[in-house]
């Protein structure tokens, strides 16, 4: 049996349609195919979907390839497809509004012809490009909730128990190949064990997904070693993201005392694969602005701030969080205690927003611009807090999504992110990478750097 067995830090609840982290995105990816995606230049494809017309003004067609199957070997069928995304946007109205906001009709025309109607004309909706995100793939629907063991995408859950996920191909999926993993088997990550840094002595796993963040040695250890690896360019953005209870308190003047006094080099103090951002977008990226950021604060603080910071148990916190700590409590005025949270209860803890910083690693190279902004302002609680104007940035960002074309819409945008850092709303510290590495018979060759990250049907098991 071709297998994959790799850690993860599996949801407590799986839905593809709820994306919050690398994890959550790569089993979107894995259980589901949405209507259109990327081909390797990064241009929109057929995926689902064969092809599409536009019916001027405002509606696009949708007609699906022919004999498309469900891993289970029945029919796929249009009214499926719009069942699937209306069960997506009642569960998950707030993160989904990037696409429902600017969809006014769905419609079944017949089992294999989809049409959607937008609430603008379809050249200015940016409907396509919207589509091909991963949480609008297919998804079987029961009376109450899913039903994972039915797959449009190029895996099917067969077990999903004991803190251990079991995946097996879909001999039916439209892009099936033999020589991709036959099963993929993940479980989640034991505590306290930088699992970059144990992987060559690691007798289970086949292949670790993580960051370019890694200690010196680390490095040097695995190059010596001969581990294939896998690795973008500057994908991701490590910041602090303040809460709402935090910001209406004097937050923001705190986070702009951080952004001038925080020592970036004692931060990242033995750690390589980074580089700082002076702003939340890497450089090249859409939304990376040719004008710098300009945060000052008034500089009046009387009282000692005791932040308190949490930090998800991604593999980099091991390492990180000492650095961190150490940083903030270098800061006159400033100490700060970090506390570590599982990542599968991040979003309850954001939610309960008992504490004055988030620190965490987010992917911001998502050419769904309008998507990512909505990600980072709209979803509920929100990674950056909007308050009163002039610092409402998750009303600008809905207002920005209905300027006329994309240029327009990526020009407001890259203010608004930049408005929210100069007020103390967010503050990027550095950017960083996806990186895998693989032991020998899992083959990565044919994963291109511009994936967001590697996933499971383009490893070859020949």
């Amino acid at each position: 049996m071709k297998t994959v067995r790799t850690y993860m830090n599996l949801p407590t609840d799986i839905d593809p349609a709820h994306i919050l982290s690398m994890a959550d995105l790569e089993l979107s990816i894995a259980l589901a195919s949405p209507l259109v995606g990327f081909d390797q230049e990064r241009q929109i494809t057929a995926a689902l979907a064969e092809k599409w017309e536009i019916l001027p003004p405002k509606t696009i067609q949708f007609k699906f390839r022919k004999n498309l199957l469900w891993s289970d070997g029945t029919p796929i069928t249009a009214d499926q497809f719009k069942a699937s995304l209306e069960r997506a946007r009642k569960a998950h109205p707030d993160d989904l509004k990037a696409l429902f906001e600017s969809i006014e009709s769905m419609t079944a025309v017949d089992s294999q012809t989809l049409q959607l109607t937008t609430t603008t004309e379809i050249h200015k909706s940016g409907i396509l490009l919207k589509l091909t995100e991963p949480m609008y793939g297919l998804l079987s629907t029961k009376e109450v909730g899913l039903d994972l063991a039915k797959s449009s995408g190029p895996y099917s859950v067969v077990k999903n128990a004991d803190g251990e996920l079991h995946l097996k191909a879909n001999p039916h999926w439209y892009m099936y190949k033999p020589d991709m993993p036959q099963e993929v088997q993940i479980r989640r990550p034991p505590a306290n064990v930088d699992l970059i840094e144990y992987f060559q002595k690691d007798e289970w796993a086949n292949l670790i997904s993580g960051t370019s963040l890694m200690k010196n040695a680390t490095r040097e250890g695995l190059e010596k070693a001969g581990i294939k690896t896998w690795q973008r360019s500057l994908d991701k953005v490590f910041s602090f993201y303040p809460s709402k209870r935090f910001i209406n308190t004097g937050g923001a003047e705190v986070l702009k005392k951080l952004s001038s006094a925080l020592d970036y080099q004692a931060l990242t103090e033995n750690l390589s694969g980074h580089t700082r951002a002076e702003q939340f977008f890497p450089r090249g990226y859409e939304l990376w602005s040719a004008k710098s950021p300009v945060s000052e604060s008034s500089g009046n603080f009387k009282k000692i701030f005791r932040l308190k910071v949490i930090i998800p148990d991604t593999h980099y916190t091991l390492v990180l969080r000492p650095t961190l700590q150490k940083a903030l409590n270098q800061i006159s005025g400033i100490s700060a205690d970090v506390e570590v949270v599982p990542l599968i209860k991040l979003n309850e803890r954001m939610k309960l927003g008992d504490y004055d910083l988030l620190a965490t690693g987010i992917a911001v190279a998502d050419p769904n611009f309008e998507g990512a902004m909505s990600f980072f302002f709209e979803r509920d609680p929100a990674f950056i807090p909007s308050s009163k104007a002039p610092t409402d940035f998750a009303d600008q960002v809905r207002l920005a999504r209905g300027l006329p074309t994309s240029k327009d819409r990526a020009a407001k945008m890259r203010g608004v992110m930049l408005a929210a850092q100069e007020a103390g709303h967010v503050l990027p510290l550095f950017h960083f990478s996806s990186v895998a590495l693989a032991k020998p018979g899992v083959d990565l060759s044919q994963i291109p750097n511009t994936d967001e990250t590697v996933l499971f049907f383009k490893v070859k098991m020949p």
